[in-house]
């Protein structure tokens, strides 16, 4: 038997390759790498003798701003509405510093899929009914960008003379969810591209295909020992994630085989997360220099929405100029003396970014190599944390390892893609830890997973072999009763995954609803909770048995239906708000958010004061309390008639920006003298040293409310100070005000720190110890779903039972 790796010697011989080959001269195979900043599509057919699979890639005509067409293999993924005209491609990415995110400019889409934030696109210019295209949603956007491939790519077939009859293969990060996959799913199927089972392939796998299709016509021969078989670590780091996948390719008597081992968990780490390090790190303080401004002075919407994105593309271009420098210099694997020197490559151009009541300009904006090797820091360091670490490149390189239960000396090679895998300072810390395995970097690194998916489809959909079968990355898992977790499909199975079939129970009380949150990988990552009402006002009898169904289909989509008796009662999966853990808070944050987000929709793109408020109460309870902070400015410019400055000025001193919370704690004064207002102001004249408007302005405070607590605390700590014994006076009053609320049950939450703090004055530590208890048990508690709604596993806690977070 041949011990070189090649293409035909993993495939297995088919019956009747006369068959075969006739059913495949009448087809083309395509494969898109679908990326996140820059999309790829390839072709393969078959061809002679000397090359059996012929591959390349399909230059697609992309229309610049100007009308003029610009041919390329390279598509960014960038969709654009400017002056009455859809642009996608090369014309569209000009546009990024011109035209606004989200609204007349979408990028980064493919990180979206997934996420059910409803209409995160509600000021968008091309909302449902537009007569040229909708963009709604993430998903919305990838069926526009797809359809538009599809044209350009029957085109490009049928002036080369090819088979008009296609068969797709798309590339998808090893790591995407079901969630994610199935939103890929859906907008290929809208855009006129159905796929085959299975032809969503994994990128790191694809790439290994393109690598093997490669080798066979060039000197490189990849020896497989018959009983020892090949460990390969294919690292893929693009714009939007760093997805490692480890392979293991075999000989035995019968053949050779391959299979995935491991694969690390989804991680949104790219070369986009660099560019936005170097807009923070470099050309935002540039910006706020130039203009004579500070952070403080532009609202987290207009620096999150405006500001950064428009920076964006200008620190990508100044990236990629500093890695190709330092790439010409690059010796024996070790970064030039240029690297770290104060040497700068500027951009001799003036950007405008226009927002809503300023133009701010850059001109000339600039980094140092010195300035990029900082930047770079944390994306390359190696730690002994790396669990904690999700910026680091090696984080899901050692996952991927433990999963894989392999050790750095069992790898035999590395395989390099992805466009940010070009980056010198990635490629020398890959070396240096993969300083005993040789690492293999291909000619083309943004081409070569285009190439393996069009292999992909060759070998499926003609020959209806899957070369390498496609596994999960983490556990899918149910939450029961006492918080422990069932797992209902491990980890590292291959795909599609057999139907399974779990038995559950009800308690032995009465329960009017059934949940089932079901999340992958741990806990935080909740899928989707699954509800059934009692169907009766009598609820479910004590000790219902529910029967739960899951299955992973050949694309890793799940599903799952539950039912009892059998009687089917649902099936329904949800997307989760988020492909990243999440709080319980969060949870409710991103709820609040999709409800503003389909309510301004539907409103022509104009928020409603009651989504927003709700959003508001959200952000405060997830303690994100800038957000709440903005938000609540943006009701007070929707809804003028109503006084909201007290509260703004609150958010704004609990997320720590005093500046604003001064300036808003004034206004509010101004606007009516209220004791609350009097309090904010005088806390405020004492940070800055004007005591003597403090003390009037707590006093007045007190005038209005004998039994303000916060003044009584605050007010009394100060005149303690002074020697004062009107101090302890006040005190004692807010403790007997406040002990008094606990002890009923009726006191906030937001009281709990001030009781804490009277007591600690007051020596009693019974009292502290008791609100302390209370604080941890209201944290304790879950909204995302109830203890008492859960379900009893039926059976014994074998190894299909991990223990939850306490």
């Amino acid at each position: 038997m041949n011990a070189i790796l090649s293409l035909s010697t993993l495939v297995p011989s088919l019956d009747d390759k006369k068959i075969v080959r006739e059913r495949l001269s009448k087809a083309t195979f395509v494969g898109i790498d679908f990326g996140t900043s820059t999309t790829v599509v390839s072709y393969s057919v078959i061809g002679d003798e000397t090359t059996p699979i012929k591959t390349d890639t399909i230059p697609i005509l992309q229309t610049l701003q100007d009308g003029r067409i610009h041919e390329s293999h390279l598509v960014p993924t960038v969709i654009a509405w400017y002056d009455e005209q859809l642009l996608i491609g090369t014309g569209a990415a000009q546009l990024k510093n011109q035209l606004t995110h989200n609204v007349n400019i979408w990028f980064s889409f493919k990180m979206g899929l997934g996420v059910d934030l409803g209409s995160q696109y509600f000021n968008t210019k091309l909302p449902k009914g537009h007569a040229i295209a909708t963009i709604e949603t993430p998903v919305d956007a990838a069926r526009v960008f797809f359809k538009y491939l599809k044209k350009h790519i029957e085109q490009y077939l049928r002036d080369q003379g090819l088979s008009s009859q296609i068969y797709y293969s798309v590339s998808v990060p090893a790591s995407f969810e079901s969630n994610q996959r199935r939103d890929l799913l859906s907008a290929l199927a809208s855009a006129g591209i159905p796929l085959t089972a299975q032809a969503l392939i994994d990128e790191p796998n694809a790439a290994f295909l393109s690598y093997i299709g490669e080798s066979n016509f060039s000197s490189l021969q990849i020896y497989i020992p018959e009983g020892s078989p090949l460990h390969i670590l294919v690292f893929d780091f693009g714009a939007g994630t760093c997805d490692i996948s480890i392979l293991e390719i075999a000989r035995s008597p019968h053949g050779f085989s391959s299979k995935n081992l491991a694969i690390s968990r989804f991680t949104a780490l790219g070369g986009d997360d660099i560019d936005r390090q170097i807009v923070d790190q470099v050309l935002l303080p540039q910006l706020l220099e130039q203009n004579n401004y500070t952070r403080h002075d532009f609202r987290t919407v207009d620096l999150n929405k405006r500001i950064i994105p428009n920076l964006q593309r200008t620190a990508e271009e100044l990236k990629i100029r500093i890695c190709k420098s330092i790439a010409a210099e690059l010796i024996s694997k070790k970064l030039p003396a240029i690297a770290s020197t104060e040497e700068s490559i500027k951009l001799m151009k003036e950007l405008d970014i226009p927002l809503s009541q300023k133009q701010l300009k850059l001109t000339d904006p600039s980094m140092s190599y010195q300035a990029f090797q900082e930047v770079m820091v944390p994306f390359i360091a190696e730690s002994s944390s790396l669990e904690s670490s999700d910026i680091s490149i090696f984080s899901p390189i050692e996952s991927s390892l433990r999963k894989a239960d392999l050790e750095l000396t069992d790898l035999d090679m590395v395989l390099l893609i992805g466009g940010s895998s070009s980056n010198p300072h990635v490629q020398v810390a890959l070396h240096k830890y993969f300083s005993d395995c040789p690492i293999e970097i291909p000619s083309d690194l943004r081409s070569h997973v285009s190439m393996g998916a069009a292999i992909n489809s060759l070998i499926l959909n003609g020959m209806g072999y899957s070369l390498i079968r496609p596994i999960t990355s983490e556990p899918i898992i149910v939450i029961t009763r006492d918080r422990r977790l069932q797992t209902i499909i491990s980890a590292g199975i291959e795909i599609p995954c057999p139907q399974k079939v779990f038995d559950f129970c009800t308690s032995e009380e009465v329960q009017f609803k059934i949940q089932i949150p079901i999340c992958v990988g741990n806990e935080n990552k909740i899928l989707t909770v699954i509800e059934i009402d009692a169907p009766t006002f009598s609820g479910f009898e004590p000790n219902t048995w529910v029967k739960l169904t899951c299955e992973l289909n050949e694309d890793k989509v799940l599903n799952v239906s539950a039912a009892i008796g059998n009687k089917q009662v649902t099936s329904t999966m949800v997307n989760p708000l988020a492909n990243r853990e999440l709080t319980t808070e969060e949870r409710i944050v991103f709820e609040a958010e999709k409800n503003a987000n389909e309510l301004a929709a539907r409103n022509g793109g104009k928020p409603t004061v009651e989504s927003l408020l709700d959003l508001v109460e959200a952000c405060a309870d997830a303690g994100d309390y800038l957000r709440a902070a903005e938000t609540l400015e943006t009701v007070q410019m929707l809804d003028k008639n109503n006084r909201r400055e007290t509260n703004i000025c609150y958010y704004y001193d609990k997320a720590g920006n005093y500046n604003q919370a001064s300036k808003w704690a004034e206004i509010a004064y101004q606007k009516q003298v209220t004791s609350t207002n009097a309090y904010n102001l005088a806390i405020f004249k004492e940070k800055t040293g004007d005591f003597s408007e403090y003390e009037r302005l707590m006093t007045e405070c007190l005038q209005i409310d004998a039994n303000y607590n916060a003044a009584l605390l605050i007010y009394g700590k100060y005149l303690i100070s002074k020697k004062n014994k009107r101090g302890w006076e006040m005190i004692e009053r807010a403790f007997n005000l406040m002990y008094g609320s606990f002890v009923m049950n009726i006191l906030d939450e937001v009281e709990y720190p001030r009781l804490i703090s009277a007591a600690k004055v007051l020596n009693r530590n019974d009292v502290v110890e008791a609100v302390k208890n209370a604080e941890r048990a209201s944290k304790a508690e879950n909204k995302w779903y109830s203890e008492e709604n859960l379900l009893i596993p039926q059976g014994n806690y074998s190894d299909n039972f991990i223990k939850g977070l306490p």
